[in-house]
């Protein structure tokens, strides 16, 4: 059994109708859901319970609609214990107008263009180098290729600012720097500022269940970064009166 986080998309829905359309968004895909004629089987969980996330993980509030009502907080566990109160800037879910998704990105991506322009400035000190798959691809998939990868000047730089984990640069904990600051500034901004918001599954309006986690060779799979651009890009393109709302499920 698995756990995982989920973000539920609703049209406009009046509070007192939130649990109930909840659980009509969810029911199709119910482990032990009956299959109807013809159809079928789209089992994902076995119990979920409503949860943005713990203190500063939740979903951010817009200044000024902190006591709204139409915001979802659930304090309750899925035992039925009470929950740590959640900060009055956060929630787990609430009309999309009354959520401030930049908040939580804006010091992603300011942190993000910091570590691209860190390695830009230090890599260019040193020959361009190869990211892990083109080596591999270069050598042909010699089983050299990973000691080739790692005695690149600047990967083998790279490698001595990092004795330790802790130690080393924010930037340089790359594992592949090479393909991990790959593309312009903002590409690589915008991928990590993408990963902010979205849960790793997403219901849609429309009950499609699109699960980032999967592991796909289709270029074109909502898999990794295309899911994370499309889910963050498809939430903030929510009407402003339509609900997001986060769940906690296990498989």
């Amino acid at each position: 059994m698995t756990r995982d986080m989920l973000t539920v998309c609703l049209p406009p829905t009046d509070p007192a109708d939130v649990a109930e359309a909840l659980a009509g968004a969810m029911a199709p895909y119910w482990n032990d859901a009956e299959v109807p004629p013809g159809g079928e089987w789209q089992g994902e969980w076995q119990w979920w319970h409503v949860f943005g996330g713990d203190g500063d993980h939740g979903l951010p509030v817009r200044a000024g609609y902190e006591a709204d009502p139409r915001l979802v907080r659930n304090p309750l566990w899925s035992d039925g214990s009470p929950r740590p109160a959640q900060p009055v800037v956060r929630c787990d879910g609430g009309p999309r107008g009354l959520l401030d998704l930049d908040r939580d990105r804006a010091s992603v991506a300011e942190e993000a263009g910091a570590d691209w322009d860190a390695w830009t400035a230090f890599s260019a000190d040193y020959e361009p180098a190869l990211s892990e798959s083109e080596m591999f691809a270069q050598t042909s998939g010699s089983p050299q290729w990973r000691e080739a990868f790692f005695a690149q000047p600047v990967i083998r730089a790279v490698a001595a600012l990092r004795p330790t984990w802790e130690e080393a640069p924010r930037w340089a904990r790359a594992h592949d720097p090479v393909a991990c600051y790959a593309g312009g500034r903002e590409q690589y901004v915008r991928r990590m500022a993408s990963r902010v918001v979205p849960t790793n599954v997403l219901l849609t309006l429309d009950g499609e269940w699109i699960d980032g986690n999967w592991l796909s060779h289709d270029p074109d799979a909502l898999v990794g970064h295309r899911y994370r651009d499309f889910a963050d890009r498809y939430l903030d393109d929510l009407a402003e009166d339509a609900l997001m709302v986060r769940i906690r499920f296990h498989d």
